[in-house]
């Protein structure tokens, strides 16, 4: 796909801020007290050289007239009289400057991850798709077979520019239940929407790694043989919980891994916030809400 040239640049005056006007007042008083001394010079050498040729008051008229004449001539070559007057921008003028700065750092975003969906597919992809038919088991086959799963899934949702909740839910549950299924785990999928709505790729991303670290968390740590997700948008609201069978220990004596700061880091890029407690009579729930989830600003506008 052919890079697009970026809008052009557009160099705009501004008006001086306080401090500026401050130094230019002392370097002005400095240049015209030089020109002052100059002329004063300039009217004891004449006497000196011509003798009584103009009368005094006479020679220090012209004198004065010589230093301001020359305080405003190296003025204006110092500053132009464009920049004295420079018109500010106006707020649509800023607004348009700021909309076409986020436009094309959103394109060039957008590049950069559908070169990055593409050499995963193309390097990554073969490797696995080599790996699948050597494998020594069919165990490991089946896993390399999975695995490959995840990746399409991957670059297909770095290389979408949005995602329809929906079709996203579909993808998440085909790859949980995959990985679930190969942990001999049982999956419950519950899906609940007021609307279909168009998901950017921050919300798309976040959302995607935030399950699978959190499926991840019961098979790994708690050994949980049933998995219950829960995933409600609701007036505007999104409700995500992840709920297991396991043998998980009360949150408060979890250690603070790369796990659960991860989770914590995606929740946030949502506005959102996430909690942990304990099931009865077994098990963990993982809850995150994120309110005001449809329309949050474009991708371009918020942290990564």
């Amino acid at each position: 796909m052919p890079a697009r040239p970026l809008p052009p640049l557009v160099i705009r005056r501004v008006n001086w801020h306080r401090p500026v006007w401050v130094a230019r007042v002392l370097a002005e008083t400095l240049l015209f007290m030089a020109w002052v001394l100059l002329a004063a010079i300039l009217l004891r050498l004449g006497p000196a050289i011509h003798a009584a040729a103009v009368p005094s008051l006479w020679a220090l008229g012209l004198a004065m007239g010589s230093a301001l004449a020359g305080h405003l001539w190296s003025r204006r070559l110092l500053w132009p009289p464009e920049a004295v007057h420079a018109s500010p921008l106006s707020d649509t003028q800023r607004q348009a400057d700021a909309q076409r700065l986020s436009d094309a750092v959103e394109q060039g975003r957008g590049e950069e991850r559908l070169r990055i969906a593409q050499d995963l597919h193309d390097d990554i992809g073969a490797r696995l798709l080599t790996l699948m038919y050597q494998a020594p088991t069919p165990e490991m086959g089946d896993y390399i077979r999975h695995t490959l799963q995840d990746l399409k899934t991957l670059t297909r949702g770095l290389a979408a520019p949005s995602h329809r909740l929906s079709d996203a839910a579909a993808e998440w549950k085909r790859d949980l239940s995959h990985r679930l299924e190969l942990a001999h785990c049982a999956l419950t999928w519950e899906m609940q929407a007021d609307q279909d709505v168009d998901l950017s790729m921050v919300q798309w991303s976040a959302l995607t790694r935030i399950l699978r670290e959190l499926v991840s968390n019961a098979i790994c740590h708690a050994r949980a043989e049933h998995v219950t997700v829960t995933l409600i948008l609701a007036e505007n609201m999104l409700t995500l919980r992840v709920s297991d069978d396991g043998q998980g220990q009360a949150p408060q004596q979890w250690a603070h891994g790369l796990g659960l700061s991860g989770v914590r880091k995606r929740v946030k890029q949502l506005n959102g916030e996430v909690r942990w407690f304990e099931r009865d009579p077994v098990g963990i729930c993982a809850e995150v809400w994120v309110p005001h989830f449809v329309g949050l600003p474009p991708a371009g506008q918020r942290s990564h």
